[in-house]
């Protein structure tokens, strides 16, 4: 059964993404391209070599170690767009992000995962990567709801702008049974390797949001922009990283870095919200 609703959740999340996007969420970096171009060097080179680094350090199961990988190789979650703009972000630079790390994440993901498997674990590998089949996987579980999203919004606005804000929640939903379900069929091994595994997850997500503010903070971008960079470099899609680990590879102990950072990175993002929020009513009355 879950063989089924797995990909059927995980193809409704991406197309309540989709229903809010229009042609000009991916057209943004060539009118905005430092914003944008720094969430997606963040999003889809800098967040898999910080990985590969922490993995490389990494001494335990090598199949821990490739769920690392295939957390770091997907694209950002589907409450990004949301936590920036309760942080005070600027939600389209978010939106754009999103949109256009899924899409490239069609290629990206198992070019990543190829390597991550030939380079970093070598003899220690479980399993083949079988590159076509992640990539059609990732095509028909993201591309295609996103694209379907997209067509309702352009030929039926109205439908779509009705719809959108309950798509969102029933997504965010989803995204929380999916996780939950996957912690229940393997707590006993995420319990067991809780310490050794955990500081490597939690490295994962701080520093990657840390990566994100930081190359912000340096191309001087603005407050908001530098919200957005930072979710969207700290908030990954764990819902296809258990989609991939489950259904493509078939090696379900492969989920338990993708539940843990689902877990870590909500906690560090409302962290980081608070913050943000609160500097924002700093900033604010100092530029009145």
């Amino acid at each position: 059964m879950n063989a089924i609703l797995l990909p059927l959740g995980l193809a409704f999340i991406m197309f309540a993404i989709g229903l809010g996007l229009r042609v000009a969420d991916f057209t943004r970096i060539f009118r905005y391209p430092r914003s944008l171009g720094m969430a997606l060097v963040n999003q889809i080179i800098l967040l898999p070599l910080w990985a590969a680094v922490l993995v490389l350090w990494y001494q335990g199961r090598p199949e821990f170690a490739l769920g690392i990988m295939i957390l770091a190789a997907c694209p950002g979650g589907v409450t990004s767009n949301l936590l920036t703009v309760l942080a005070g972000g600027n939600a389209a630079l978010s939106v754009s992000a999103t949109a256009i790390s899924s899409l490239v994440g069609i290629i990206s993901i198992p070019l990543i995962l190829w390597a991550a498997q030939a380079l970093l674990l070598g003899d220690a590998a479980l399993v083949a990567i079988p590159a076509g089949r992640i990539l059609l996987g990732v095509f028909l579980v993201t591309g295609v709801p996103v694209v379907l999203g997209m067509m309702l919004h352009y030929f039926w606005p109205t439908l779509a702008v009705r719809i959108r804000r309950w798509c969102r929640h029933l997504a965010t939903a989803i995204f929380a049974l999916i996780v939950i379900g996957a912690f229940m069929s393997q707590r006993e091994t995420m319990m067991a390797h809780f310490t050794d595994l955990g500081p490597y997850i939690l490295a994962l997500n701080v520093g990657t949001m840390a990566l994100g503010w930081l190359g912000a903070r340096l191309l001087q971008l603005d407050f908001g922009d530098m919200i957005a960079v930072t979710m969207e470099s700290g908030m990954q899609n764990a819902a296809l990283a258990i989609f991939i680990a489950t259904s493509l590879l078939g090696e379900p102990a492969m989920v338990v870095p993708a539940i843990l950072y689902a877990l870590m990175m909500n906690v560090s993002a409302a962290g980081f919200t608070a913050w943000a929020r609160a500097r924002g009513r700093s900033i604010s009355p100092a530029l009145g």
